[in-house]
């Protein structure tokens, strides 16, 4: 199995070499040292050794990315703008004031924003660097034409995740850029090997373009990608990732800003395929046996052999690839917890819920849902190994509270789910309703299959388990937002439909952002004047070296 280990034990200094001067960071105009094809790429272990560093950079990287300990991680920005979680520590001023203001500027979130534009592209470089090398070595009878196609799949996944994040991030409509021009994000699809500005100062694409390349690269990948579950795949990328990033690709397509909604068929189909797939792949939903420990929703969060993956990043802490996600799993309230011999029951010395869900999200749960109980998603009590029980002063979150880690001051090996099938079946769900021709029975299907799980312990259905007669689009994505509530997933979804959700009295509607009233922001502030912020400001630092970029409009 290619664990983390093996992954690291492969990375020779010859590779670091030629990733840092191809690592395609060509924003830093460093042009690639051919002369290293002398010193790399001349054995299989080269090969593998490129592709081991794809999953490491890139978007895998922001998920855990940060300036330090009590700072949120790159991804919780999106949610934290939302005004659904909230940053408990306010460690830096662009998520405690900024977004509650939503004074978000290119200067406000320029130094944190940048690594969020930067480090996809240091992925596409990799990425590329390895599409153009590969073939080669075919060739010279290195590797395989076999072994050349799995691992060229890979690097068209990544190089697909990364431009799609980009996009989503950053793409607005094409002629939006001020002073007009595309509205997607720089192409680049080969090694930059000159530092030449007619080389590496690249113009905006079409937005329109952008995604069709996505479309390209994943559909090349699907070809040679494995029908497996990601942990029977040795934590690899199967076919079902790269259908479920295209399903999700494409649902994205249909929505804003593009709003191509023929690209909703396109989503419906790429999910089924991962659904009627998982006869073959043996994907599916995890069963609750109890409402805690054997939850579906536990054996997802521990159980590294969990059908339900479908992509996680790996992590593994005594080999030095730990989640810091530890440090936000509670608030600092914890650290002064004592046994009852007076030493703490925890030694975290860093330690801040900086992304905890806003009460609307909390109180929008029904009773009989699994997701909401203790232990599952959030928690309010911890007993200790002493037995003795401890109250949070708030709901904290449990998917990545980790006991070990919690008490030896570490960080975590929990993985972090990514893509799990649930979502595969309410993609399907929310497509087959906004499609040309809609099939709303197979659309309440799909749900009900999520729904029911999240209300079923050992075969037995809770009584507060219902679904309407005719399921809406408000249906599924609160769907969504109660089963991947700590995922980062919201944000996409208003992104995408423009409606933001709204609880009253425990029932959840969703809203035209340009009316709702927006959670947790500065009395008076919403989305209804601020729209141009559902996307990312281009960083002035990535403007300054590459002077083609055009700036999003309202920033």
């Amino acid at each position: 199995m290619k664990k983390i280990k093996n992954i690291l034990l492969s990375i020779t200094g010859a590779l670091a070499l030629v990733m840092a001067a191809s690592c395609a960071d060509f924003l830093e105009e460093k042009p690639l040292d051919i002369k290293t094809d002398k010193q790399f790429w001349i054995s299989k272990t080269d090969a593998e050794s490129a592709v081991n560093m794809i999953y490491y950079g890139g978007v895998p990287y922001l998920y855990g990315g940060r300036g330090n300990g009590w700072e949120p991680t790159r991804l919780m920005y999106n949610g934290l703008l939302s005004g659904l979680f909230i940053d408990e520590k306010g460690n830096i001023s662009f998520t405690s004031t900024d977004m509650k203001d939503l004074n978000i500027t290119v200067q406000t979130v320029d130094e944190y924003i940048g690594e969020v534009y930067r480090e996809p592209y240091v992925c596409i470089g990799r990425c590329n660097v390895l599409i153009a090398r590969l073939p080669g070595m075919v060739e010279k009878g290195i590797i395989s034409e076999t072994e050349k196609n799995e691992y060229l799949a890979q690097a068209y996944f990544f190089r697909a995740w990364s431009y799609y994040f980009l996009v989503k991030e950053f793409g607005c409509k094409d002629g939006e850029p001020q002073g007009g021009g595309g509205g997607g994000v720089p192409l680049v699809l080969e090694p930059v090997e000159s530092a030449d500005p007619s080389v590496t100062n690249q113009p905006r694409a079409l937005i329109a373009d952008v995604y069709q390349r996505i479309e390209s690269d994943l559909t090349e990948a699907i070809k040679y990608l494995p029908n497996k579950t990601f942990y029977n795949n040795d934590c690899r990328i199967t076919k079902p990732a790269a259908q479920t990033l295209l399903a999700t690709v494409y649902l994205q397509w249909a929505g804003y800003p593009l709003q191509n909604t023929a690209m909703y068929e396109k989503a419906a189909q790429t999910a089924e395929a991962v659904i009627t797939g998982a006869s073959t792949s043996g994907h599916g939903l995890e069963a609750s046996a109890n409402t805690y420990t054997g939850s579906a929703f536990n054996k997802i969060k521990t159980d590294k052999t969990s059908k339900e993956i479908i992509y996680a990043i790996e992590y593994n802490e005594p080999l030095n690839r730990g989640n810091g996600y530890i440090n936000a799993c509670m608030t600092t309230q914890a650290i002064a917890w004592q046994k009852k011999d007076g030493s703490n029951v925890f030694l975290m010395s860093v330690l801040e819920n900086m992304y905890h869900a806003d009460n609307a999200i909390i109180n929008s749960y029904v009773t009989g849902d699994v997701r909401s109980m203790e232990k599952n998603f959030f928690f309010r009590e911890y007993t200790s190994q002493e037995d003795s029980t401890y109250q949070c002063n708030q709901w904290d979150n449990w998917l990545w509270f980790e006991e070990t880690a919690m008490i030896a001051n570490k960080t975590s090996s929990l993985n972090f789910p990514v893509f799990r099938f649930s979502e595969v079946y309410l993609i399907a769900a929310e497509a087959l309703l906004k499609q040309a021709s809609p099939n709303a029975a197979k659309a309440k299907e799909y749900l009900e299959e999520v729904r029911k799980r999240a209300f079923t312990v050992n075969g037995g259905q809770h009584a507060g388990y219902s679904v309407p007669a005719t399921v809406t689009i408000d249906d599924i994505l609160t769907e969504r937002l109660h089963e991947f509530p700590l995922e980062f997933k919201v944000w996409d979804d208003i992104r995408r439909t423009r409606l933001y959700p709204q609880v009253n009295s425990g029932v959840v509607t969703w809203q035209s952002i340009t009316t709702a009233t927006t959670y947790g922001k500065a009395s008076g502030k919403s989305f209804r004047d601020n729209q141009h912020m559902l996307i990312w400001p281009i960083p002035q630092k990535a403007i300054d070296r590459n002077p083609a970029l055009q700036q999003n409009p309202g920033y």
